[in-house]
């Protein structure tokens, strides 16, 4: 065998090398490894070739990668012709969308309750700056220091009778809170229309001149003034409970009532439970079941004012005081400034415990016919200096007139 022919035989080995490695290379992977080409890009190669032939360019026309062009007198080198790019499509997990979706949507939700968060510091920082204690137009002489008393008042429906009537005592400086109830049924002045303290609102015309008078008859019974009066009728009283989120409340009986001309259906069940705006309602409503009647609705009223306001002043319900701040200036009658509530507000946050709550003193009695409420001024009068006098000079029996003048 000739020296050429050696050449020859060599570079055919080296040919059917490269083909077999191929071969075990493709076997050793699974077709799925290779992406779909496009049909473009199975098209051999364009090879211009100048003289003679290389191993390289040999082997990618045998495996049709490649074909020559030109002449036989011009040099068989490879030139590759510049392809497109292609780049495999990149799969889509199912159901991707949905959560990018849910993300945004959690974004937008933590960045509104941010801003809520901020609204309700910025609102609280505006109402340590505006706070202002109310004071009634007519002291009795020096006060006591951060000390003040309001009349909180729930209309039925329509506004012609305070059925709910409680005297809010607040002292800043001792953060004490409490709550001394007035029966609707008490004994005012004979020669009213309706001699009974809940009557004095609607008899005398409702707004500022129905609340003058039933501030004066309220005076007339704890010798003093109150330094201002809120009122909410029903279904106000109702939105404001919702508004903050409701009231947890051991309801102390099964409470069932139907009265249709009152368009009234109490259905409530006995027991520790949270009480919506409507629930609330009918619990305060309540008294047909009792054996004191209305003195002892005004106890549940009482306790469960109590209960309200020492889980309304909680961090967990402080966004919602801006909207329940709203509601009241929106629909309740008062005589009573922002700044005045902004103060009410901040000190019965601060009261620390549970809310002391008394009954005004006295015993219900039957005058023509008719059903009272006639007040013990004695005792009255000790009760209110114990716990309800916001002036240093002291009340006296002889100051109040149960029974008119």
């Amino acid at each position: 065998m000739g020296k050429t022919d050696k050449n020859h035989k060599t570079e055919y080995d080296d040919i059917q090398a490269v083909f077999a490695r191929r071969d075990r290379n493709r076997a050793a992977q699974s077709p799925k490894d290779y992406p779909e080409v496009p049909e473009f890009l199975n098209e051999p190669r364009r090879i211009r070739g100048g003289e003679g032939y290389s191993l390289e360019s040999m082997r990618q026309v045998h495996e049709g990668e490649a074909v020559y062009v030109g002449g036989r007198g011009q040099a068989r080198q490879p030139t590759y012709v510049q392809e497109p790019y292609y780049e495999p499509p990149v799969p889509v997990r199912q159901g991707r969308g949905k959560k990018r979706k849910k993300h945004r949507l959690l974004r937008f939700l933590l960045r509104l309750a941010g801003l809520l968060l901020v609204l309700a510091l910025t609102l609280g920082l505006i109402s340590v700056l505006l706070a202002e204690m109310p004071q009634t137009d007519a002291p009795l002489g020096p006060r006591k220091q951060g000390c003040c008393a309001v009349l909180l008042c729930g209309a039925d429906e329509g506004g012609a009778r305070t059925d709910t009537m409680l005297l809010l005592f607040l002292d800043r400086d001792g953060k004490q809170a409490r709550l001394l109830s007035l029966p609707r049924d008490t004994m005012v002045n004979r020669d009213n229309p309706v001699p009974k303290l809940n009557g004095a609102y609607g008899a005398n015309g409702k707004g500022r001149k129905g609340m003058e008078v039933l501030l004066g008859y309220v005076k007339d019974l704890i010798g003093y003034k109150p330094d201002g009066c809120l009122l909410l009728e029903l279904e106000d009283f109702a939105a404001l409970v919702d508004a903050m989120g409701g009231v947890t409340y051991d309801v102390p009986m099964d409470m069932e009532y139907k009265d249709p001309t009152q368009e009234l259906y109490i259905d409530l069940k006995a027991g520790t439970q949270t009480l919506n705006g409507q629930q609330a309602l009918w619990l305060v409503r309540f008294r047909s079941g009792y054996d004191a009647a209305d003195l002892e609705r005004v106890r549940v009223q009482r306790d469960f004012l109590g209960a309200a306001v020492s889980q309304w002043k909680s961090l967990s319900r402080l966004p919602r005081l801006p909207y329940a701040a709203l509601l009241l200036m929106k629909h309740a009658q008062t005589d009573l400034s922002y700044r005045n509530l902004c103060w009410l507000a901040l000190t019965l946050a601060r009261c620390e415990g549970g809310m002391d709550s008394d009954t005004l003193p006295g015993e219900a009695v039957w005058i023509n016919g008719g059903s009272y409420y006639a007040e013990d001024r004695e005792a009255a009068a000790a009760l209110v200096n114990e716990k309800y006098n916001p002036y240093d000079s002291e009340i006296q029996a002889d100051d109040l007139h149960p029974y008119g003048y």
